[in-house]
């Protein structure tokens, strides 16, 4: 099974990823790839991941403000991890040379090339921090936004009604115990892009039945999803829960399980998801309409104001992939390519080695 998740996002209180745990782990040896725009890391975790995926389960990490780039690899029967080292996911050695490895690119460039472009290479920079900073700030305002939507919708969300749904539907389709708890882990399916807010919707084509939360609000398909995977758990299966980073991953949106082939993913005004084949569970029927009626105005506001703010923080992301591009230019000229195919097949060998 191929999946694609992405390495993690941006959230109020910074860039969060939940890979950390796997880099540092001592069941993974981890390759730590150093060096800066334009070495060629997501080519050579895109060509690793080329080569094992004929005879292994591969899972993808994408950049969360470049998704056509790699941020990180993991190969499930070698026990191996390829990442993206460099700010802002800085990953070091916990185990150094037993467990985790530097790999430093940097070595195969041409300083003397650098060095001509240097004042170039140090503006592109700076502004590309600048752009970057200004995208968080946005998302930042987005986060408030739609904590705004949860928190007003939240208090007419009638919670008795929803419990009782979710616990006879996961009742049904779970079916009975199995003697143990499952385990939970985090995967970042959908986050903040130069091309909007995006999900990963690719890797929902491994599950065979999908169930679409239509949810305005987001407060409903959060409690529905946590009393899925509690459920699920509680039944001995595993899940892959995927939080909303712009709540600072405190809501989720979207439950995994592999198991039996079973995903729910939120249409919120955040994903606008739509998938085909899915079978849609309205959520509006959980929260009290007349009630909420006197925040209608205040609702719809906020509904206006994320959509602006998505496309502000799209606006930046976008700029500041343009200006990375350039300075990956600086870098792609000085890069011995033949060199890094070396490094590729080097790590490869050790890989089928261990």
């Amino acid at each position: 099974m191929a999946e694609k998740f992405f390495l993690g996002g941006v959230t109020p209180s910074g860039f969060s990823t939940q890979l950390t745990e796997l880099v540092c782990s001592r069941q993974y040896f981890t390759y730590i790839l150093k060096g800066g725009a334009g070495t060629g890391k997501s080519s050579l975790m895109k060509k690793l991941a080329d080569r094992f995926e004929q005879t292994e389960n591969v899972t993808r990490y994408y950049c969360s403000s470049d998704p056509d780039s790699l941020d990180a690899v993991v190969l499930h029967s070698s026990k191996a991890v390829i990442v993206d080292g460099t700010a802002p996911h800085v990953f070091d050695p916990k185990y150094p040379g037993v467990c985790q490895k530097i790999v430093d690119l940097g070595f195969y460039w041409n300083d003397a090339m650098l060095k001509a472009d240097r004042e170039k290479i140090i503006t592109a920079c700076r502004l590309n921090k600048s752009l970057m900073s200004s995208a968080a700030n946005c998302n930042k305002a987005l986060g408030n936004i739609c904590t705004d939507i949860y928190s007003c919708a939240g208090e007419f969300l009638d919670e008795h009604k929803l419990e009782s749904f979710a616990e006879r539907f996961c009742r049904k389709l779970f079916g009975r115990s199995r003697g143990n708890r499952g385990k939970q882990s985090i995967r970042q399916l959908s986050v903040m892009t130069r091309f909007g807010y995006m999900t990963l919707s690719e890797t929902l084509e491994n599950y065979l039945d999908i169930y679409l939360l239509d949810d305005s609000f987001f407060a409903a398909s959060d409690a529905f999803i946590r009393i899925a995977a509690q459920q699920a758990q509680s039944r001995g299966y595993d899940v892959k829960l995927s939080p909303c980073l712009l709540f600072d991953g405190t809501v989720f949106e979207h439950l995994l399980i592999d198991e039996i082939g079973v995903a729910f993913v939120s249409a919120d005004p955040l994903t606008k998801l739509s998938c085909k084949n899915a079978a849609k569970i309205n959520m509006s029927r959980f929260y009290d309409k007349a009630k909420m009626q006197p925040h209608k105005k205040r609702l719809k506001t906020d509904s206006t104001l994320a959509a602006a703010l998505i496309n502000s923080s799209r606006e930046m992301l976008d700029s500041a992939k343009l200006v990375h591009d350039e300075i990956e230019s600086y870098y792609i000229k000085a890069m011995d390519f033949d060199a890094l195919d070396r490094v590729c097949e080097d790590i490869a060998a050790q890989i089928l080695a261990k």
